[in-house]
């Protein structure tokens, strides 16, 4: 039987949105009967106490870098890339599948080495990083086309590509959507708090800091409590009013916060629109909380 490899750079016990998505598929396809196998890196993004998948799990050894600091993060992406291609020239075989989501980026350029083994190429676009980084930097016109044409002939080469949502930049011809999913379920019934909002994520480069910023004024100003509960470079340019606090460190009390909040809060940036979808908003539709979108 073929192999499903699916490839992302943190995986259980991390709770990355990329990892936790890659594990949850990992789940369902064995659940339908494949052969499955979830290979990661060593490194730490987001901690979330849960249950370990029930899905064979192979973490990789790579240099680890510090969260935060841009020098060590490039190159830990190119650590852990090494990796993956090291596992693919080594564990990968003809007629496999092999699922390599947008983390870390460079991972794109995996095509040609999972094309010699004979296995199929699906590259997992979370993130387009040729836009993304746009919200660290807002780089020259002409260079910005000429990254776009390097990566989208990287993209090209892959057997299919499948984005997350239909704003994603990236080529046509090879690429479908295929949206996401809420990660919780909410089958227990708790009734909103009157007048809360909750902004709970990443606060990065991709969110436009200031226009959620208003968003929470206008709430504060009708009387609402705001709850921050976020990581990630914006997290220092919110206003000390706001009281932003860390991420909520277990699933059940995530979950629990989602449902207790009346509004959900989902922040992008409207200056770099075919980099992201924010994946948080699909929690929010299945808790069915009133979201209030801003950078969109």
């Amino acid at each position: 039987m073929a192999t499903v490899h699916i490839l992302s750079q943190y995986i259980w016990p991390d709770a990355a949105p990329t990892g936790w998505y890659a594990e949850q598929l990992a789940i369902r396809l064995g659940e339908l009967g494949c052969r499955v196998r979830l290979i990661g890196g060593k490194g730490a993004y987001r901690e979330l106490q849960r249950a370990q998948p029930d899905v064979a799990i192979t973490h990789l050894d790579h240099w680890r870098g510090r969260r935060g600091n841009l020098l060590e993060t490039f190159v830990e992406y190119a650590s852990v890339t090494r990796a993956f291609e090291n596992y693919i020239i080594g564990e990968v075989g003809a007629g496999d599948v092999v699922i390599v989501t947008s983390a870390p980026p460079n991972t794109v350029r995996l095509a040609h080495s999972i094309e010699r083994r004979g296995a199929r190429s699906v590259y997992w676009l979370q993130d387009y990083y040729p836009e993304l980084i746009r919200g660290l930097r807002d780089y020259p016109v002409m260079l910005r086309r000429s990254f776009r044409r390097l990566w989208d002939r990287k993209l090209a080469r892959w057997d299919s590509v499948v984005k997350i949502a239909a704003n994603l930049g990236g080529p046509e011809s090879n690429s479908s959507v295929i949206r996401l999913w809420p990660t919780l379920q909410f089958d227990q019934t708790i009734a909103p708090e009157p007048r809360t909002a909750l902004y709970s994520g990443n606060l990065g480069y991709g969110h436009h800091v200031g226009l959620l910023v208003e968003a929470c004024e206008k709430l504060r100003d009708d009387g609402f409590r705001i709850s921050i509960r976020a990581d990630g470079p914006g997290v220092r340019r919110l206003p000390g009013w706001l009281k932003a606090e860390p991420l909520i460190g277990n699933s059940e009390e995530f979950r629990e916060a989602l449902l207790r909040h009346k509004v959900h809060l989902v922040a992008a940036h409207p200056g770099i629109t075919q980099a992201v979808f924010p994946s948080k908003i699909w929690n929010s539709l299945a808790a069915h909380r009133r979201i209030i979108c801003t950078g969109f």
